[in-house]
C-alpha cells in the first residue's frame, strides 16, 4: 500500500444527488428563495450546480423513521410553500470537473 505524505487536492471536482427542482441562476431570485427557506424553517437546501441552482433535499438526509414516499411528499410540500412548481420535482444528479 502506498501512503502519500504531503498535500493532495481534488477540489476541482464536485457532485451532488438531491430530490428537488431547478431554480435557475439569477442571484437575486436564489437569495430570495434562500431567505424564504430560513423564514419558513423548511428542511430544504440550495445546491449550486455548475451552471444553475437547485432546491431540494439530499437523498442522504432521509430520516430513519421516514419512508421514501414521506421524503418525497415533504420535499413537494416545502417546494410548494416557496411558490415553485412541484410538478417539476425529481432526482437531480450533477457532477463536474474544473481541471
Amino acid at each position: 500500500m502506498k501512503i502519500r505524505n504531503g498535500f493532495v487536492s481534488n477540489s476541482s471536482s464536485s457532485s451532488f444527488c438531491i430530490y428537488g427542482t431547478n431554480i435557475g441562476e439569477n442571484r437575486d431570485e436564489v437569495e430570495i428563495i434562500e431567505e424564504k427557506i430560513r423564514e419558513l424553517g423548511l428542511k430544504l437546501e440550495v445546491h449550486y450546480g455548475e451552471y444553475t441552482r437547485y432546491v431540494g433535499r439530499s437523498w442522504s438526509s432521509i430520516g430513519d423513521d421516514e419512508t421514501g414516499k414521506q421524503f418525497k411528499a415533504s420535499v413537494k410540500d416545502a417546494v410548494a410553500k416557496l411558490e415553485l412548481d412541484p410538478k417539476k420535482i425529481g432526482t437531480v444528479e450533477e457532477s463536474w470537473y474544473d481541471g
